[in-house]
């Protein structure tokens, strides 16, 4: 009790600090320097303690290169190096850091990784296509972290509606996983050993663990289409029509099979019911297999129709989180502890901190986890984000590992942590803001600290921790080299926007207009597949036939012609169903459904292409046509790479396995922040075949552009290393390059782009 009350008593004394410090810097006036001139005072103060001094201060050079790194995540152009080395203004520090903050696209591109990989968001598929874009926003829109928590712990409904409804889906099946990974992402400590048996390394129990579940338990996640089994019952009661019509007898029994009928001729309430109706019992059998002969035609009938609902229908699910009924949570079949009994339900309550009252509506129940979660007074929420940003600014947490925090956990540092808990709440979690303090300090324009570190020793913060960069950082950096304005390139937006469209289009078709207007193309095209399947049959039998007669030629043929007809089915039986796909109609219902207009004209305008150049005018006729030709190659390759090279948040995330970010570490989102900075094989392999090969020869490209307007050799090799270290090379480098030059003319310079490529003073965060 006397520990509780002194941190309380530290954390309001530090709040009252901090809010002095800020009163007089809030909104757009804020200034970050005198908090983070505080928080430089406490790493002095611990470092003192520890008869320690800090590393030197980095040159400009250096300062400008890390700055862009860690806030838009890639290096600056040659062009934003110039502007910033060449300014007198003594604040010019702070100015580039506040201009970059403020940088939303080109900020929002950068952290979106960061929440990326905490969240696991998928790629490629059709509903995480609304979540990500969401994510997206909110980073750039600045939404406080404690008010993004909450909308994605409380994410429910339709995704086009609550695009948040993606953090429930992503787990879909998986409700005791989700929970697992939402203590773990915003309260920093691992649940998981708690779900089988009480925690063996922590306090959890068993029954904490199933207790915090059954908040959010009992949601689905695979609806989204209410019309689906609306079309299945309606095909369900015209099977049943057609078997009573057969049948002629009102009260005669629904038997679909012969075992039913046997059944029913074998129970002796039936001989009464014979008798009822004057009919005998082989009379009875006679009527019931006609019912029965009825039923399987119309099943006959109906079955393409089943098998165009799947299709069409597969298309839009797990589009929704909704409340099941009758779902609460139950204690595991071997639970072993004596506070409760195997299949106990179980009641929804809080791991520590205040009480959540208790509620039969999951709606409320989940609205009350998010706050408690995401509350400024639970202990551990502030102190986890706070502890993730510190580490994403300066290489490591104030205490580590950041999402296995425990009672037992040691902070040697508790009273810079205690200060930036205190500071974040005073922003009211403002992450952009935070990072900001982060980045004034002293601390981030100190040398980094070179020497090995291993998990478990402690870090003192002399200097940030050398990192190597991520491998959205090298995609990115190697992108800025040859795509101009590359934080506004975005090549695959138009593709993007599209899908969303077609999903939200594709929904509406299914269940956005009456059930008696629906069933009826359903009917169509299911009338269409049954044809199809007959031309299948006949089509496979005269395949089988060829090939077995050793006519590969036509078996091939007859395959080509089979898929043709098939795509052609496709094609009719999307334009039938999927009416709002059609033309215009596809915007409006994309707009109808929530986007805006300039959502759906955005992309095209955002692509980059190369210009011919005109012929230069020394060149004799002779030389003009190869000229031309040579330039026209050039065009053609470099708007190529142009639709392939984007930065990392406009391609496909995780990328395919194979691509450059994959080789390079990126988290294939299976499991939280699972990105990798170890070396491969693959990856030297990849950086002789980069992208930046179109950089190196190309006009076209920036670095390219550059090269060739360079006056002489010299300005050639200054020209890379201001691109690729934002640094100009020594006297040494350049004589030895010059050297080389004189034995291997032009080739020099495609090997200097190689080797700076492959260094350390590329790859790594100087």
């Amino acid at each position: 009790m006397v520990s509780n009350m002194k941190t309380a008593a530290l954390r309001s004394i530090i709040s009252f600090y901090i809010a002095l410090l800020l009163s007089n810097a809030v909104g757009a006036e804020f200034d970050p320097r005198p908090v983070a001139k505080e928080i430089d005072e406490l790493i002095l103060a611990h470092l003192k303690s520890e008869s320690l001094a800090p590393n030197p201060t980095i040159p400009d050079e250096q300062f400008l290169r890390r700055t862009y790194l860690a806030i838009i995540g890639r290096v600056p152009t040659i062009e934003e190096a110039d502007r910033f080395l060449e300014a007198k203004d003594p604040d010019k520090h702070s100015q580039l850091i506040r201009k970059l903050m403020a940088d939303d696209v080109a900020y929002s591109a950068h952290h979106f990784q960061f929440w990326a990989d905490l969240l696991r968001l998928e790629g490629n598929v059709h509903w995480a296509l609304e979540y990500r874009v969401w994510v997206r926003d909110q980073i750039a829109a600045n939404v406080p972290y404690d008010d993004m928590v909450r909308n994605l712990v409380t994410g429910h409904g339709l995704v086009f509606d609550n695009p948040a409804a993606g953090y429930y889906i992503r787990d879909t099946g998986m409700p005791l996983d989700n929970m697992s990974n939402t203590v773990r992402i915003f309260l920093g400590t691992r649940l998981e050993c708690a779900q089988c048996h009480d925690h063996p390394f922590d306090k959890w129990t068993q029954m904490d663990y199933y207790k915090m579940a059954a908040f959010t338990y009992g949601f689905d996640h695979r609806g989204g289409n209410p019309h689906r089994s609306g079309i299945h019952g309606a095909l369900k009661a015209e099977e049943r029509a057609a078997y009573h019509d057969a049948v002629g007898i009102d009260d005669f029994p629904f038997l679909n099979d012969e075992d039913k009928l046997n059944q029913f001729l074998a129970k002796p309430s039936t001989e009464k019911f014979l008798e009822g109706h004057e009919i005998t019992e082989a009379e009875a059998r006679k009527i019931a297999q006609r019912g029965i002969n009825a039923l399987r035609k119309a099943e006959a009938q109906n079955e393409p129709v089943y098998g165009s609902i799947g299709r069409l229908y597969n298309q839009t699910t797990y589009l929704e989180v909704r409340h099941l009924k009758d779902t609460d949570l139950e204690l595991p079949h071997d639970y072993q502890y004596d506070d409760a009994k195997p299949h106990d339900p179980v009641t929804a309550g809080t791991m520590f901190g205040a009480e959540v009252p208790e509620s039969d509506d999951p709606s409320v129940r989940k609205k009350a986890y998010a706050e408690w979660l995401s509350s400024s007074e639970n202990p551990r929420f502030t102190r986890v984000i706070v502890n993730r940003l510190w580490k994403r600014a300066f290489g490591h947490g104030i205490f580590e590992p950041v999402d296995d925090l425990t009672d037992n956990t040691t902070i040697s540092q508790p009273e810079l942590l205690a200060y930036l808990e205190a500071l974040m709440r005073e922003l009211d979690y403002d992450v952009r803001a935070f990072q900001n303090v982060l980045f004034h300090t002293e601390l981030f324009r100190r040398e980094m600290h070179r020497e090995e570190h291993y998990p478990g020793m402690p870090y003192h913060f002399a200097g940030p921790l050398m990192l190597r960069m991520s491998a959205e950082q090298i995609w990115d950096s190697i992108a800025t080299m040859v795509i101009p304005e590359v934080d506004h390139h975005a090549p695959t937006r138009d593709k993007l926007v599209k899908r969303m469209a077609e999903k939200r289009a594709t929904y509406h078709s299914l269940n956005g207009y009456p059930l008696d207007e629906v069933l009826p193309r359903m009917k169509k095209v299911g009338e269409m597949r049954g044809e199809l399947y007959a031309q299948q049959a006949s089509y496979e039998k005269r395949i089988t036939e060829a090939y077995a007669a050793g006519d590969n030629a036509k078996g091939r043929e007859l395959t080509e012609e089979l898929k043709g007809k098939t795509r052609e089915f496709e094609r009719k039986s999307q334009a039938i169903v999927l009416v709002d796909l059609q033309g215009q109609k596809m915007a409006d219902t994309a707009m109808m459904m929530g986007m805006s207009a300039s959502e759906f004209e955005l992309a095209p305008s955002s692509l980059v292409k190369g210009a011919l150049r005109a012929i230069p005018e020394e060149l004799k006729d002779e030389e003009r046509p190869a000229w031309r030709e040579r330039e026209q190659a050039n065009l053609k390759h470099f708007n190529e790479a142009a639709r392939e090279l984007a930065r990392a948040v406009e391609l496909d995330s995780p990328a395919r396995r194979g691509h450059f970010l994959r080789d390079f570490g990126q988290s294939d989102r299976d499991t939280i922040e699972n990105a990798s900075s170890n070396a491969s094989v693959p990856q030297a392999l990849y950086l002789l075949n980069s992208p930046l090969s179109v950089a190196i020869a190309n006009p076209n490209a920036v670095l390219g552009g550059q090269l060739e307007e360079a006056a002489d050799t010299k300005a050639k090799i200054e020209t890379i290393y201001r691109a690729m270290l934002t640094r100009k090379p020594t006297e040494s480098e350049v004589a030895r390059i010059l050297s080389d030059y004189e034995t291997y003319g032009e080739e020099t310079i495609e090997d200097l782009v190689w080797a700076l490529l492959n260094s350390r003073q590329f790859l790594f965060i100087q």
